[in-house]
């Protein structure tokens, strides 16, 4: 079976990245500390406007990029798949790697390098239009995908009619359930679904 894995908030723990600096960014830059320990909107944590959430990830994107390693587990989940026969395709909308230019082609370079350094198998890595609320479903049915595992509401919501969806537990997602969507909290559960779950494989 070919699976779908996302890189922001799956493989990576994009949330715990963002808290963790943006606590002290917010307290050196602007004497803020946290109004709330896990909100749905990240933004909303250190009450932050638009303009100084964009100025946060100017500062800290690259780090996150380059630095920030996978999620525990993951590399062990890849490789258990491969053994179980399963294609893997990383299906992401990282920031910037849809972009046909000298930018893109370095972001892109950096995912393939980030996932070569950290362990984690893969098929085929396919890159999708962030702006585009639906572009994964279209990549789930162009690719034959059967199960994507992600962490965005409006990504899972959007492969469900085409694929079994596993959203990968979060303060943000908790409300996303419906037909075809699962739930797992980390790598074990996630692995579990796909191999024993009845009716979702």
């Amino acid at each position: 079976m070919r699976i779908g894995l996302d890189i922001d908030g799956v493989l990576t723990d994009m949330h715990g990245f963002i808290f963790r600096h943006a606590a002290s960014y917010f307290k050196r830059e602007f004497d803020r500390e946290a109004v709330a320990e896990d909100p749905h909107n990240l933004r909303a944590i250190f009450k932050c406007s638009e303009e100084e959430w964009i100025a946060y990830w100017k500062k800290y994107f690259v780090k996150y990029i380059l630095i920030e390693p996978a999620r525990k587990g993951a590399k062990t989940f890849t490789e258990m798949l491969r053994k179980d026969g399963h294609e893997i395709f990383i299906i992401s909308k990282r920031a910037y790697t849809c972009r046909q230019d000298f930018i893109g082609k370095i972001m892109r370079g950096v995912v393939r390098n980030w996932l070569w350094r950290n362990g984690i198998w893969y098929c085929k890595l396919i890159f999708c239009d962030s702006a585009v609320p639906d572009s994964k479903r279209t990549v789930c049915q162009d690719n034959h995908v059967g199960i994507m595992i992600d962490d965005e509401p409006m990504n899972i919501n959007a492969v469900a009619p085409v694929a079994k969806a596993i959203c990968f537990d979060t303060s943000y997602n908790r409300g996303c359930e419906g037909e075809n969507i699962y739930r797992a909290r980390d790598f074990d559960e996630a692995y579990i679904l796909i191999r024993e779950a009845g009716g979702l494989v």
